[in-house]
């Protein structure tokens, strides 16, 4: 489950546009360049810590997990301000980080 809302996140992110955090979001150009780059190196440790819960399902491997997956959608929430977006994109994108936090949420619970 907790892959399919990252993939959503993902997903949803692509679909609206490519927005460059560096930049004003009031400024039309805030949509520009690859969002991907921009949060290329929480992907990697979400992958990261993935891969070592999966090799590994200890409490620890899933805090650091849940803490990377965590840093990816704070990362990802810079991007909700984009200036060019709709309103409905905006909820689209709104609502696949909700689903996705409550996935983090659900984690690691003993």
């Amino acid at each position: 489950m907790i892959r399919k809302s990252l993939i959503i996140v993902a997903l949803a992110s692509l679909a609206f546009c490519a927005c460059n955090k560096d930049k004003d979001d009031n400024d039309p150009s805030y949509c520009t360049g690859a969002w991907a780059t921009a949060v290329v190196e929480e992907w990697n440790a979400v992958y990261v810590a993935a891969m070592a819960y999966a090799a590994n399902p200890t409490h620890e491997t899933c805090v650091a997990y849940k803490d990377a997956y965590q840093d990816y959608i704070d990362e990802l929430k810079k991007f909700k301000k984009c200036a060019l977006w709709t309103p409905q994109q905006k909820a689209e994108l709104d609502a696949a980080i909700d689903n996705a936090e409550d996935e983090i949420n659900s984690l690691c619970s003993e």
